[in-house]
């Protein structure tokens, strides 16, 4: 099955476009209604096939991407964060 972009995922990636890193939390809070929403494991993957996140350090390097410039990338954090394509899709209507 496809993956698609559901109310709660797009709802991901609009409060993860308003975080200054763009990281997206497993456990959402959903102002507008009062909801609290949990990221499953396969919420995360379908962002991920997508290509609305992926595992980001603060640079934009992909966890399993090769080094920047071609330097040592060590000890640089990584969290699932939203891509560009994720800013855009979170901006969209």
């Amino acid at each position: 099955m496809a993956a698609r972009l559901t109310s709660d995922r797009l709802a991901a990636l609009r409060l993860a476009a308003e975080h200054p890193h763009g990281n997206i939390s497993p456990l959402l809070r959903l102002e507008a209604d009062g909801r609290k929403v949990f990221l499953k494991a396969s919420d995360e993957a379908a962002l991920e096939e997508l290509g609305y996140a992926a595992s980001l350090c603060e640079h934009g390097h992909v966890n399993t991407g090769p080094a920047p410039y071609g330097a040592p990338h060590r000890g640089c954090p990584h969290l699932f964060r939203i891509t560009d394509e994720g800013r855009q899709a979170a901006a969209a209507d």
